[in-house]
């Protein structure tokens, strides 16, 4: 059956909400199979050819797709580079980085909205 580009779209978004759902859930028990949940959201994302939601950016590396749990499988710092300030996260099973400038404005940037809410306190 012929489905529209838009019905894809959504059905989508729901699966990677769900899987990251289950993620969250299933990794005190068992971590390997939360990390291949993250994978699984980032194939039907790369599938579906949209763009990965803020969610999906800030819970699941861009790079090996583990799922990050802050203090466990990522570390989050807040370093100065010149006059510049900047989140760095950091994947500690394949060690890659991530940077998310801050602005002048006391808003932290767009994916960590979901972990620290539009708190300015850092």
């Amino acid at each position: 059956m012929y489905r529209k580009r838009h019905e894809i779209k959504d059905l989508a978004r729901q699966r990677i909400e769900r899987l990251l759902r289950f993620a969250e859930m299933v990794y005190p028990t068992e971590p390997e199979l939360a990390h291949r949940y993250g994978k699984i959201a980032m194939a039907i994302c790369k599938k579906a050819q949209i763009p990965y939601p803020d969610t999906l950016k800030a819970q699941v590396c861009r790079k090996c797709g583990s799922f990050l749990v802050p203090g466990e499988t990522m570390r989050v710092r807040v370093k100065n580079r010149g006059k510049m300030k900047y989140i760095a996260v950091t994947c500690l099973r394949c060690g890659y980085v991530r940077r998310y400038p801050l602005k002048w404005k006391d808003v932290l940037p767009k994916p960590w909205h979901i972990f620290y809410g539009d708190r300015g306190d850092y």
